[in-house]
């Protein structure tokens, strides 16, 4: 039968009880739909959406351009950064570990890591590698962050003593970060022989079996046109395309994949069916539960919901949490402009990949909420998408006036005198747990160099002899000191103080 809203109907059965369920050629129908008119009207530089059903992948499409300088289109081919949903490969590899008795959840860590050091304020007796994977340590992480996913000055075979720099957080909620899973390469690394081997593990023990055979931990050897790469928004709606200032040294295990819409959909189908895919067994079903199990509950409101999804906690790379009352298994990312969704509700079979580069990120929740929407038969699915892709719009204007407002003030900022040349703020500057930062005089001002990233340097303040440099998509202010006449003696970031290298 049919609907006003014009899709087809089946009933199905779900956990006992007759459920009205959306077909999936009217929903891949519909979705296509959605997304392509969103790209067409800009909110977005690229778009990539897959819908699994079932045990099989119903809609795959890419939208938009992967590179909008180079007029390269996103298609097929496109690897998309997954950013943060790296983490769910992580987990897994770690649950896999513990089901086949390689080591437990709720072993100390201390017992896991034997070589690593921490901070004489931390109590590392009492972590296990569960706290770790539930970002329930309570460690401040800047160190082995900063240099895992951003700028790789300080290489992995470092990372467990520069773990002994990062002190207690004075609290003891949850809090979302890159660390834990940092720590878990690192103990998947010792369980394997060495620096880096995670990489490897994964590949053989998570992708390869999954079918996942464009999925990479690294940038070196891959053709630089099939990434899709993060775009700038301007202020007339336009795109350019941003550098990918990914490298192998900062595609880390919590946060540094690229994948295909093929690979990431079958991802979302062997999690949701136990390990089963291709009607075949390529996973224990104990590790997906394992990985799927919830370890720590969500202690801070604003944490408990994101857009349109609600979350319960932490398992071990996964989000657990509900939408609109269904279990839900889900992780995002966000890097540079770009994002990624990837989630599945068990109970119905069904599963959303939803990658953007540029412009409103949340257009990819829209899209999955919609998703789901049209799967369960709800009635009012179209106006709820109405709706907000209303507020997409008016985000969407905003988002414009405001890269105009923040052009203005970056413009006004330029033509306020710093006081001393710019030559006396070029250098190198050291610091042992961060790297260096070079900064050097060019034709077209000062530029920087940290690691992998780089990049022009702005004035921010002038009256306080403060930079600013761009650092993944977001302004970083870099402060600087001086003894007298002369170049700076120092570079403040963060709090973090580097010293003029002689």
């Amino acid at each position: 039968m049919s609907t006003a809203l014009g899709w087809t109907l089946l009933i199905v059965q779900a956990a006992g009880a007759p459920q009205v369920r959306g077909d999936p050629a009217a929903i891949a129908r519909a979705v296509d739909s959605v997304a392509a008119s969103a790209v067409a009207e800009g909110f977005v530089a690229a778009l990539g959406i897959a819908i699994t059903m079932d045990g099989r992948t119903v809609f795959s499409r890419s939208y938009g351009s992967a590179d909008v300088t180079a007029r390269i289109p996103a298609d097929d081919r496109t690897l998309w950064y997954v950013a943060s949903t790296s983490k769910s490969f992580t987990g897994f590899g770690v649950a896999l570990l513990a089901q086949r008795g390689a080591l437990r959840l709720d072993a100390p860590i201390k017992s896991l890591l034997p070589n690593a050091q921490w901070h004489p304020d931390v109590h590392a007796d009492s972590l296990t590698l569960a706290h770790f994977l539930s970002h329930t340590h309570h460690i401040n992480d800047n160190a082995v962050v900063m240099s895992a996913a951003f700028s790789g000055a300080i290489p992995e075979a470092r990372w467990p003593a520069l773990i002994a720099v990062d002190p207690p957080e004075a609290t003891r909620d949850l809090i979302y970060s890159n660390f834990g899973y940092n720590v878990a390469a690192m103990v998947i690394d010792r369980l394997q022989g060495g620096p880096g081997r995670w990489k490897r593990y994964l590949d053989e023990n998570v992708f390869r079996p999954a079918g996942m055979r464009e999925t990479y931990a690294r940038v070196s050897g891959l053709d630089p046109r099939r990434i899709a790469r993060p775009h700038d928004f301007l202020a007339d709606g336009r795109y350019e395309t941003l550098p990918f200032q990914k490298t192998d040294a900062t595609m880390n295990a919590a946060g540094g994949h690229l994948a295909t819409l093929h690979d990431l959909a079958r991802w979302t189908i062997v999690q949701m069916d136990s390990g089963r895919i291709d009607g075949r067994q390529a996973f224990p079903m104990e590790a997906v539960t394992i990985s799927q199990r919830l370890i720590a509950r969500q202690t801070r409101d604003q944490a408990k919901r994101f857009g349109f999804f609600d979350r319960e906690g932490w398992g071990a790379g996964w989000d657990i949490g509900t939408y609109e009352g269904e279990r839900m298994v889900s992780r995002f990312g966000t890097y540079s402009a770009t994002r990624s969704h990837v989630s599945f509700l068990p109970g119905h079979r069904i599963g959303v990949v939803a990658m953007s580069t540029g412009g409103i990120a949340t257009l990819v929740d829209v899209i999955a909420a919609f998703t789901y929407d049209l799967e369960a038969g709800r009635p009012d699915a179209h106006e709820r998408l109405a709706a907000r892709m209303t507020e997409l719009r008016t985000r969407f204007a905003a988002g414009r006036a405001g890269v105009a407002r923040q052009d203005s003030v970056r413009a006004e900022r330029q033509r306020r005198p710093l006081g001393r040349p710019l030559t006396d703020f070029a250098g190198d500057y050291e610091e042992p747990s961060f790297g260096r930062i070079t900064f050097t005089m060019t034709d077209h001002g000062l530029v920087y160099r940290w690691g992998a990233l780089s990049g022009p340097v702005e004035v921010f303040d002038a009256t306080k002899t403060q930079l600013r440099i761009e650092v993944a998509g977001s302004g970083n202010v870099v402060g600087f000191t001086f003894a007298n006449e002369g170049p700076a003696q120092t570079a403040v970031w963060q709090g973090v103080t580097f010293r003029r290298v002689p």
